[in-house]
């Protein structure tokens, strides 16, 4: 609470399986994220003081950014890194950091985590040198050139067992840190991409008894499949927005409380194919921009999608209005 950070100390007393200050660079990134929730909690039951101290909490993630560290392979600089209580650098022997490395991470590495920041998308392409630079890092993080290639290339190219969590720099569709970060495309204005990547994972579902990648995880993957399939998915927790995207089906429609349907139409979807967003209507009215609220979706109607064999780069999604903008007070 005093420094805005996690420390970072292995011999820190277990009390229970996960312990904060043994993997302290991501625990800091997962509270920032927490108190973004909050600080939009404590604003709608008006409690503003509180919700600008949490609001500037979420920012914390900062406080873990080592804007010093290079990626030796990728030539990329710039991660998350651990601090130690009194606030200076983890390092590896020989003084430097990689990285690539697991310590200070649960489950992971700074390359995965990094994307851990959905509450200040502005904040972090700023921190990666940009959105343009921070578009380039995504690319590489899921090997575009090669997933857009060949879907399967995705069998070779990301992290490929379920608990091969360490020494990693790619995706990892087989558990929680990263499974948002296919959308962070959209949150950059690039939502195609995002398409390109969802269709490619999926391939790594099957409808036989071991058809779900990595661990379920009291129903984590099978629901990040459902969402995925269904052209919606929840952006930064606390926001009530679900961004959108192309549906893998032609028709979906989901029951909801006192007999109300949620219809999603995607008549040129075709499972297995990729169909890049056109346009989007929703209860009959176009949608530019790249989510509807909860409150929307709760109000039931249906979510109309108007798909092509092709991208366009300068269309739906990609203008920086149709884009969500951080909580307030961050």
């Amino acid at each position: 609470m005093r420094q805005g950070f996690v420390q970072y100390d292995r011999g820190f007393v277990s009390k229970g399986m996960d312990i904060d200050p043994h993997h302290g660079a991501s625990a800091t990134l997962e509270y920032a994220l927490a108190d973004s929730s909050l600080a939009v909690m404590a604003k709608s039951l008006g409690q503003h003081k509180d919700a600008q101290v949490l609001g500037q909490r979420a920012l914390n993630w900062r406080k873990v950014w080592d804007p010093s560290v290079l990626d030796a392979p990728s030539g990329l600089q710039g991660f998350p890194r651990p601090r130690f209580l009194d606030g200076s650098w983890f390092a590896d022997v020989g003084g430097g950091y990689d990285p690539r490395g697991e310590r200070g991470f649960h489950e992971g590495t700074a390359w995965q985590y990094q994307w851990l920041v959905p509450q200040d998308i502005p904040g972090l392409a700023a921190a990666m040198g940009g959105q343009a630079k921070a578009l380039q890092r995504l690319d590489q993080f899921f090997d575009y050139d090669a997933v857009q290639a060949d879907p399967a290339a995705v069998r070779k190219s990301w992290v490929v067992g379920a608990y091969s969590y360490y020494s990693q720099f790619r995706y990892n569709p087989n558990n929680e840190p990263d499974l948002h970060t296919p959308w962070m495309y959209t949150l950059m204005g690039q939502p195609w991409k995002t398409t390109t990547v969802l269709r490619a994972a999926e391939t790594l579902f099957g409808n036989g008894p071991s058809g779900v990648t990595g661990n379920d995880d009291l129903g984590t993957m099978s629901a990040w499949y459902l969402f995925s399939a269904l052209g919606l998915y929840p952006d930064a927790p606390g926001s009530g927005r679900f961004l959108l995207h192309a549906p893998r089906f032609a028709r979906a429609e989901i029951e909801l409380p006192q007999g109300r349907i949620l219809r999603i139409e995607a008549p040129q979807a075709e499972p297995g194919e990729r169909r890049f967003v056109q346009s989007v209507q929703w209860a009959g009215r176009p949608l530019s921009r790249v989510w509807l609220d909860w409150e929307q979706l709760q109000s039931a109607g249906t979510l109309e999608f108007e798909l092509a064999p092709q991208p366009d780069p300068k269309g739906w999604g990609t203008h920086g209005r149709d884009l969500p903008h951080p909580p307030a007070g961050i």
